[in-house]
């Protein structure tokens, strides 16, 4: 096994960064004379004495995974920034190591349903929220399947008709999807959709669009355009094992630059609907509106600053672990790294910090090797957090060599040289494994090639990580 020491370690409108709770909403002068004369004569609490401990440990280490197994309640506080489905699936299985992970989700999606939500409505996107919602509810309980399978359910993509129809065949009860779900949890959750149905705009184009969605639309409208209220809802109703929030309340959309020289707006013109261009991506920021870019210079849109909602900056400087995840490298990730705040609040954390490259293919890391994209991650941080060293940004890459497929160079000698410990283990299951001994065929000649052959589809190699390898890592390193 290898071997690693650890390193020491109320509303919403665009712009405004601030998530409220309902702490926020509670009355102002509700505090007592007496609360207040209690709270001024009690003694100064003495500071809890801190020490940084470095062990030696082998990754995986099978005693951790294994108490995280028996008593997920306990499990470690391990934090993901990300979005979309890439870690949906690991999500899944996260849940029977530990309640405790944190997901903070980039809320700038543009594609799909939400794109048509926030244009009608001006607000945050929520699909990737209700993906990983629903990756972490509670599947053992009564009734969550069917729940589950209503809140995945999407109109139909061709026919606005059609879509309709079956909209309406939901707000009825009649829909066997909804019939399949017991009360009161039926009626609750098609009360949501009512609501979102009462003020949907007649131009709404529903072709395609998520039930979830609607249904978190809905709570959302119902809540005083409150999205922590409608995601604490959810989250309640689903009994998610684990904290989903957005990353900012700031309602925003991507721009990309690319070498080229083009630029264009909205998330979902990013990665794979660029593919054929194959041009490379060498900033992101931030704008008001989804219009793309035009020649005249005066209706340019000027970048926007948001910062990190307050909580979730609290999340980050709670966490055990903190996961640079797999996902679409710069709209899934480095994106969660813009606003103001999380830099410093990554760097301020002192626990082990790890980057998860993807397998197989990804457009957004076109002309980049894995060094240079771990140092996006490290200059994005950096940009808010000043100076600080590498290793209170990322400590770790979490790669698996021989086995995977990579599209981008791994350099190994390059990543030590610069600090950053690659742990190089196996992250796919024992029969997908490579057999080195296994002679007299290419495949051997692959094997022995990793620098060489990172892009080859033929070498063998598998462009899925198994989850569950992949968490053993991750609790050995949160725990």
């Amino acid at each position: 096994m290898s071997s690693v020491v650890p390193n020491p370690p109320n509303s919403r409108s665009r712009g405004n960064s601030t998530l409220s709770d309902s702490s926020d909403r509670q009355p102002r002068n509700s505090t007592s004379a007496a609360a207040i004369s209690a709270t001024a004569a009690a003694p100064t609490p003495t500071p809890t004495p801190s020490v940084s401990v470095s062990r030696t440990v082998p990754i995986p280490c099978q005693i951790r995974v294994d108490r995280c197994r028996r008593l997920p309640e306990f499990g470690p506080t391990l934090l993901f920034f990300s979005g979309g489905s890439a870690i949906r699936e690991l999500s899944r299985v996260l849940k029977s190591y530990t309640h405790n992970s944190v997901h903070l989700i980039t809320p700038f999606d543009s594609g799909g349903s939400s794109a048509e939500i926030r244009r009608t409505f001006d607000m945050l996107s929520v699909g990737d929220l209700r993906n990983r919602l629903l990756a972490l509810s509670d599947e053992s309980a009564l009734g969550n399947p069917e729940v589950t399978a209503l809140f995945s359910y999407r109109l139909d993509k061709e026919r606005a008709e059609v879509a309709r129809a079956q909209l309406k065949e939901l707000l009825s009860g009649r829909h066997p999807l909804a019939s399949a779900v017991s009360m009161p949890m039926r009626s609750i959750l098609l009360s949501h959709l009512r609501w979102f149905a009462s003020r949907m705009p007649s131009d709404f184009d529903l072709r395609g669009a998520s039930v979830g969605n609607l249904i978190i639309t809905g709570c959302f409208l119902e809540h005083d355009n409150d999205i922590v209220t409608a995601i604490y809802l959810i989250w309640t109703l689903l009994g998610a094992k684990g904290s989903v929030r957005p990353l900012t309340g700031a309602n925003l959309h991507i721009r990309t630059y690319y070498e080229d020289g083009t630029e264009e707006v909205g998330q979902h013109r990013m990665g794979k609907a660029r593919t054929g261009r194959k041009s490379k991506i060498v900033k992101l920021d931030l704008v008001e509106q989804l219009r793309q870019p035009s020649a005249n210079d005066a209706d340019r849109q000027e970048a926007q600053d948001c910062d990190v909602d307050l909580v979730s900056a609290e999340l980050i400087a709670s966490a055990d672990l903190i996961t640079y995840p797999m996902g679409s490298f710069f709209s899934s990730v480095l994106v969660n790294l813009l606003p103001q705040g999380v830099g410093r609040a990554i760097v301020k954390r002192n626990c082990p910090k790890i980057y998860i490259p993807n397998t197989g293919d990804d457009p957004e890391m076109h002309g980049y090797s894995l060094l240079e994209c771990a140092l996006l991650v490290i200059d994005l941080v950096r940009k808010d957090a000043g100076r600080a060293p590498i290793t209170d940004i990322l400590q770790y890459i979490l790669v698996d060599t021989r086995n995977c497929h990579y599209c981008v160079p791994v350099e190994k000698e390059k990543i030590a040289e610069m600090g950053i410990a690659l742990i190089d283990v196996q992250l796919v299951e024992d029969e997908d494994c490579i057999d080195p001994y296994h002679a007299g065929t290419s495949l051997l000649d692959n094997v022995q090639l990793d620098e060489d052959d990172y892009c080859s589809p033929s070498s063998g190699k598998k462009h899925f990580l198994s989850p569950s390898k992949v968490l053993e890592v991750c609790l050995t390193l949160g725990s």
